[in-house]
């Protein structure tokens, strides 16, 4: 099954590469590549791991397939610009006043969200202190009010900032990234991070910056990154951190997602999507309504490593089985079609959102980080949408004439 399904998706890539649909970053590539990588893996995995089960293989042959057809056939029915490599390096307009204020904001609430957090979480056993941050950042009672918007704002700017750099001062980045490190902290969560990471080798790609070799070597710095983190979460609150090796990391973090997957059993619930929008339900609540909270902090199975993630199947599959997977998968290749299209036509908030769908699609082996997040991703859609754009208005699609006046008045304020 793993050599069969090896061959269709290198046919595939050669295919979308012989035919220039898309680049390395469009969402039927990374989807492919991404699944292409983890069974490549599994063929020089050495037996530490439990074989894939035939649940896996179902929802892949489900999820990649309706994906790729839903994603391709959403961008090519859109209209594009008559050329969208311009576009894609083009420059936009935004709202240098709102970020301006939203980075002052940012500056103040961070370091305030942090010390917050520690002064809670300190109240207890400060032997536990990384593991009992991680506990707090789940918990159903957990309210900071506005200083809890502080990594969406810091995600929000940041994406803006790499977008815009130079125009938008080193000093300024380097003061977000800081500011991303502290919200990160505070609640040990390795998301933010990545985000910054995976986003920031796709623009420097868009624009050119970097090569695809390059990114091979993120990669492997992104591996090494993960594991130290993980590493410095879990060694006050998990005896099997201590004598964790690289290989076994690799494979309870890059590899066992996919086989604790066949675990992974029907939830029947009177809720609907208790899984699949949980984070949604956190935020009802929060707010006093009274609804089914699943807890965030999932639990690990045996396989036979430990882990707690389980792909990007598993919400779907719990809720609504193989037909929410294909569902889902419809759903996924709709949005990142879409997205995709507003960033080939230099769309500022399409380039910014596509980022973040970037992001999501190249960790989808490990687990889901769009429904999961339904309220964050929402709440970074808001204010990336007030930042990105010189005036308020959906623009989400960008005619051939806006990107010749952006690339006119760049270089004309270049030479300046």
């Amino acid at each position: 099954m793993d050599i069969a399904l090896i061959i269709i998706f290198v046919i595939l890539l050669v295919v979308f590469r012989a035919l220039k649909v898309g680049d390395y970053f469009s969402p039927w590539t990374l989807t492919i590549g991404v699944w292409l990588a983890i069974l490549v893996m599994f063929q020089f995995e050495s037996g530490i791991l439990y074989p894939l089960g035939p649940k896996f293989y179902t929802s892949l042959c489900l999820w990649v397939p309706i994906f790729t057809v839903s994603s391709l056939v959403t961008y090519y029915f859109l209209p594009g610009v008559a050329r969208p490599a311009t576009a894609i390096v083009s420059d936009f307009k935004c709202n240098m006043t709102i970020f301006d204020v939203l980075f002052y904001i940012s500056m103040i609430i961070s370091p305030l969200y942090l010390w917050q957090i520690l002064k809670i979480v300190t109240m207890f056993d400060t032997q536990d202190l990384l593991y009992n941050l991680r506990i707090l950042s789940v918990s159903k009672t957990q309210q900071l009010g506005f200083l809890s918007y502080a990594s969406i704002i810091n995600q929000s700017l940041f994406i803006v900032a790499v977008w815009k750099f130079p125009k938008i001062p080193l000093w300024k980045l380097l003061c977000i990234v800081m500011a991303s490190f502290m919200c990160a902290f505070a609640i040990m969560e390795k998301g933010g991070i990545f985000f910054m990471f995976l986003s920031t080798i796709f623009v420097l790609f868009e624009k050119k910056v970097i090569k695809p070799r390059t990114i091979a070597i993120a990669g492997a710095v992104l591996i090494v990154l993960f594991y130290l983190m993980n590493a410095a979460r879990e060694v006050q609150s998990d005896k099997n951190a201590e004598s964790m090796t690289f290989v076994d990391f690799f494979a309870i973090y890059i590899l066992s997602p996919a086989v604790a997957y066949e675990k992974v059993a029907r939830d029947i619930s009177t809720q609907i999507g208790s899984h699949t929008f949980e984070t949604l339900y956190l935020f009802l609540a929060r707010f006093g309504y009274q609804v089914e909270v699943n807890d965030k902090l999932q639990e690990f199975v045996w396989v036979p490593l430990p882990t707690n993630v389980y792909t990007i199947f598993q919400p779907f599959y719990q809720d609504f089985g193989q037909r929410g997977v294909a569902f889902f998968a419809l759903v996924y290749g709709f949005f990142s079609g879409l997205s995709y299209r507003a960033f080939t036509n230099g769309s500022g908030f399409g380039k910014c959102i596509y980022s973040y769908i970037v992001y999501a699609l190249v960790l989808q082996f490990y687990q889901e980080n769009i429904f999961l997040s339904i309220v964050a991703v929402i709440q970074f859609s808001f204010f990336t949408f007030i930042i990105a754009q010189d005036v308020f208005r959906a623009e989400f699609f960008v005619s051939n004439k806006e990107v010749a006046n952006n690339n006119q008045s760049s270089s004309t304020s270049s030479k300046q």
